[in-house]
């Protein structure tokens, strides 16, 4: 089952919507934003593939300005509220975000595009699933267009400890997640999240979220890259990987 129908069943993303944006790290969503200025700078035509709640969206609106087409690529419905919720508040969106419901493997653009976004998403495909996502959006491509996601973490199917990442606070209340991650198979862990609301030191509420990840290295992202026919950017921000579309694919 995919996260998009997970969610329909009240799992996954259907748990920690409520919290994503007060929940994501500040200083990786700046980073990331930060990078996405930097990368997108002059591009007109752009896919978001997965955009959650539109954060990275609003950013691209306010950087790529009136005559840029957006196409956010959002299928889990709780997920794709919150995130036209935001857009219509968002000063610009209306003449140039395009939200599309259906899935990154069989949704269609009808446009040559100067860059595809796809930000933690990836390890929720299989090894055949990722295979048909980069050839699908290498060749949406324009040639000299960029593809753009981030290094993976762990970078092997290990254990990761459970960790408190801080959160923010929304009135009387402050948010944090518990999170660690489970082996579950030879390249697959299993991401436990737990979200708690807190008032002062008293604990009101924690929500528990389960996601199984495809652990995806570095070195095995470039090699299904490469083989999509896509040509590493070196120069890419920290954290960061930029494949560009050469002349054919």
């Amino acid at each position: 089952m995919n996260e998009a129908d997970r969610a329909d069943e009240g799992l996954g993303y259907a748990v920690n919507t409520p919290y994503y944006d007060l929940i994501f790290p500040e200083a990786l969503r700046d980073s990331l934003a930060e990078a996405l200025v930097k990368l997108t700078a002059g591009a007109r035509t752009v896919a978001e593939i997965g955009p959650g709640t539109g954060y990275f969206t609003e950013v691209l609106v306010e950087r790529l300005g009136p005559e840029a087409q957006i196409f956010a690529v959002e299928p889990a419905r709780i997920m794709r509220a919150a995130l036209m919720s935001r857009l219509a508040a968002v000063p610009g969106a209306a003449g140039v975000v395009t939200v599309l419901p259906e899935d990154a493997l069989t949704v269609t653009v009808d446009v040559p595009l100067d860059a595809v976004v796809l930000l933690n998403l990836i390890m929720h495909f299989d090894p055949d699933a990722r295979k048909a996502l980069w050839r699908r959006w290498a060749e949406a491509l324009r040639p000299g267009g960029l593809l753009i996601t981030e290094s993976q973490y762990p970078q092997v199917a290990s254990a990761v400890p459970p960790t408190v990442v801080p959160g923010r606070a929304l009135g009387r209340y402050r948010y944090d997640t518990l999170s660690r991650a489970d082996v579950v198979g030879e390249a697959m862990v299993r991401w436990v999240n737990t979200y708690r609301t807190w008032e002062g030191e008293r604990l009101v509420r924690e929500e528990t979220a389960e996601f199984d990840c495809h652990v995806i290295s570095d070195a095995l992202l470039t090699q299904e890259l490469t083989d999509a026919g896509l040509e590493r950017v070196p120069e890419a921000p920290a954290g960061i990987q930029v494949w560009r579309r050469p002349d054919t694919v």
